[in-house]
């Protein structure tokens, strides 16, 4: 028997424009789990509801706390101070998770590719179809009684259409800031409609009682992001990245060459005596704001011109005798 609103899923192969892509293979991998049936459905809620009754005794959560994943797992702190009990009651909900996960991957992709003909690409529909499927497993109540592919259909119907209104965006915007994009666009064609003519920033925040800036903070939002690989003559040969400013360039790894050098250099300043170590700090002005002349350090110390620069060729001379090469430009 087929529960209404539920999709009659079949094993079918992937489309032929999918077969050796990645979607294929994600179809392909998520048809070896065999959907539950109804009866075996039945036997996991009760192993589903029977570990969630021992978390939640053991968590003293108050009664009217909904019997769910989301409920137990959000309570959780470290599992090594619970019991030996509560631990087994946990790994066998986490088990319970999976397999309902597992088991509706395909409905997750069945309903995803339902909107493959709006222009988003279906990696993205089957992810958030996957994300919709996750939180469905977390707030399914077993107890209730329903079978759990026709709470998760809405769930994952929902995910699907808010990865529509988000549109094809490299960073997902948030669900309240396009609600407001949303009103933002409502309000500018009314405006628009009533005024005859493109309303003004002000115009706009007074209508939507929001401040200009908030305004312009959403105008920017809602713009379509721009490849810098879009090519700007016919070959391709010159792309938007070519004509954009670099500034001064950062390498990622930058910051770390100077740590790094730094200890390289205690390491090896380590090899030195006392004198030989403050004799090289302060003539090549090591930690300090500018480096003292070979007066100023043989004043300091009590010792002769001579005698500073003998110490520091000597200094130099083990170094490179340790070091060799490694020394250099340090």
């Amino acid at each position: 028997m087929r529960i209404l609103g539920q999709p009659r899923l079949h094993p079918t192969p992937p489309y032929d424009g999918e077969r050796d892509s990645l979607v294929g293979l994600y179809f392909k991998d998520a048809s070896r789990y065999d959907l539950l049936s109804e009866t075996a459905e039945r036997r996991l809620a009760k192993r589903l509801i029977r570990s969630l009754r021992i978390i939640h005794a053991e968590l003293a959560m108050p009664e009217d706390t909904p019997p769910t994943l989301r409920e137990a797992i959000g309570s959780l702190g470290d599992l090594c101070a619970f019991s030996p009990r509560f631990r087994r009651a946990y790994r066998l909900a986490m088990a319970c998770r999976e397999r309902l996960i597992q088991s509706n991957l395909r409905l997750a992709v069945h309903i995803a590719r339902r909107y493959g003909h709006y222009g988003i690409p279906m990696s993205d529909l089957i992810q958030d179809a996957n994300v919709g499927l996750i939180k469905a497993v977390e707030r399914y109540d077993p107890s209730k009684g329903f079978r759990f592919s026709t709470y998760a259909y809405w769930w994952i119907s929902e995910e699907v259409q808010r990865c529509l209104q988000r549109g094809m965006r490299v960073v997902h915007t948030p669900e309240n800031v396009v609600e407001e994009i949303r009103r933002l666009q409502k309000v500018s064609m009314r405006l628009h409609q009533s005024l005859g003519r493109e309303p003004t920033q002000s115009e706009l925040a007074h209508e939507m009682e929001a401040t200009p800036s908030r305004v312009g903070q959403l105008r920017a939002l809602a713009s379509r992001e721009v490849s810098t690989d879009v090519p700007l003559v016919e070959d391709g040969s010159f792309t938007l990245a070519d004509r954009l400013d670099a500034g001064v360039l950062t390498r990622p790894d930058q910051p770390f060459q100077a740590r790094d050098r730094m200890v390289r250099l205690e390491r090896m300043l380590s090899e030195l005596s006392d004198r030989e170590r403050d004799i090289l700090t302060r003539r090549y002005g090591l930690g300090l704001i500018e480096p003292d002349t070979l007066q100023t350090i043989s004043e300091q110390i009590g010792l002769s011109r001579e005698r500073v620069r003998q110490i520091e060729k000597s200094a130099l001379r083990k170094l490179q005798a340790l070091f060799g090469s490694n020394s250099d430009g340090v």
